[in-house]
């Protein structure tokens, strides 16, 4: 398909599968083998009522595979690495965004990610590196608690980043067993026995913190505010290297919400 335009046609349907990216690599192949552009593709899980008429695509791994293995050969493995990145992402319909992408992409083959300022391809890059950027944040961000010698820490970022905080928690902790729950995507990174897995979770209570790790979070708060130079205080730096939508999972910060 690389140097040969796909031509399809616009139809008012939506296209509606599970939310992984095998689903998603099957409405791709939908598209490009039936030759219509979809008005909107969407997750099932967060569908919204419309009036417009809906297609539930099922996820076929075979198809899945074949799409994915076209786009490495015909575009580009950055390319690839691209389109995972911004699935995970918070970019706003950005099914829909990827699949121009990938059309895109079979007509100019791997330069299309040299074409920074295309209107198809720059909202990606932007919203890939917002991903990027947020993951960097949440390594220094995270507050892991000591619950009867098991860790866990809750966080509500804006992109799914549990898969990237998975390869640098696991390394960094080989050998403890910890749980890092995403408020806001309702899911959670499990780590135990030098296993991992991520899992849908809707709600995670923890027990009330032991005496021993509330004294230890006393001291965190203790030297945080041990360490700060008074007359140097700039709340809106702060504010730039530390956002404040961070603060409530943060102990030490939890003070000033």
């Amino acid at each position: 398909m690389s140097g040969k335009e796909i031509v399809t046609r616009p139809v008012d349907t939506i296209y509606l599968y599970d939310g992984s990216l095998p689903g998603f690599f099957s409405c791709v192949h939908a598209c490009v083998y039936e030759q219509e552009m979809p008005s909107a593709i969407w997750a099932a899980h967060s569908a919204e009522p419309t009036l417009y008429p809906v297609r539930e695509i099922v996820t076929d791994p075979d198809k899945a595979e074949r799409v994915a293995r076209s786009v490495k050969q015909k575009i580009s493995k950055e390319a690839f690495t691209l389109l995972t990145h911004v699935f995970l992402s918070a970019m706003a319909n950005k099914e829909l965004a990827l699949l121009r992408f990938l059309l895109l992409g079979y007509k100019e083959g791997r330069q299309v990610l040299s074409m920074l300022g295309h209107p198809i391809v720059a909202p990606l890059l932007k919203a890939e590196m917002h991903l990027l950027h947020e993951q960097h944040l949440l390594l220094g961000f995270i507050r892991f608690s000591d619950f009867n010698g098991k860790l866990a820490a809750n966080i509500t970022p804006k992109n799914f980043v549990l898969p990237f905080l998975a390869e640098h928690f696991v390394s960094r902790f080989p050998s403890e067993d910890f749980l890092i729950f995403d408020k806001t995507h309702k899911a959670a990174l499990l780590y135990s026995n030098g296993r991992q897995e991520i899992i849908a979770l809707d709600e995670l209570t923890l027990p009330a913190v032991s005496e021993e790790e509330a004294g230890y979070r006393a001291l965190w708060k203790r030297f945080y505010d041990t360490i700060a130079i008074k007359e140097r205080e700039n709340p809106r730096c702060r504010m730039s290297h530390m956002p404040k939508r961070y603060w409530e999972n943060m102990i030490e910060m939890q003070d000033l919400l």
